[in-house]
């Protein structure tokens, strides 16, 4: 091989190890679920869907509140259950309606949150959930106070930290 050739292949590979740091580096958007402690982070894009799921403690029924991500902030759009009174609970000023799946639902008012906090409980059987992936809080937190956040990490680090 002529030196000619050898130093264009250092350098086709020097440009080849630049691109692949950048593209690791770059910042990626996610959904930071943390106790202070541990954080775990999951892939969330601009207007994608995320599902908050949990068994509401005074009704014993499921509950599914469903969110949309807008740039840094999580939008609540509505909620959703098969027992009109967990809906009721919200004290919204609209009128609960049932879907043609049984479920009771209600468009939340205009709400954007930056973070969501939640408590985490043994029987709470909480959830977060996108059409691509869905996490049980309890076994990734155990009982404790989470909060889950619109985030940016590098690319690197949000496929190292997502849950298991």
């Amino acid at each position: 091989m002529s030196g000619r050739a050898k130093r264009a292949g250092v350098v086709i590979g020097a440009i080849l190890v630049i691109l692949t740091g950048v593209a690791l580096a770059t910042p990626v958007p996610v959904l930071a679920m943390g106790d202070g402690t541990h954080e775990f982070v999951a892939s969330l894009e601009d207007g994608e869907a995320l599902t908050y799921s949990y068994r509401q403690s005074i009704y014993d029924v499921p509950v599914y509140e469903e969110f949309v991500r807008r740039g840094d902030v999580i939008d609540l759009l509505r909620v959703r259950s098969p027992d009109i009174r967990s809906i009721e609970y919200f004290h919204w000023d609209g009128d609960p309606t049932k879907e043609a799946d049984g479920l009771w639902a209600e468009d939340a008012p205009p709400s954007e949150h930056e973070e969501l906090v939640i408590r985490i409980a043994p029987l709470g059987q909480q959830r977060m959930t996108t059409a691509r992936w869905s996490y049980a809080l309890l076994p990734m937190f155990g009982e404790t106070v989470v909060t889950i956040r619109v985030a940016r990490r590098p690319f690197a680090q949000s496929v190292m930290e997502r849950p298991r």
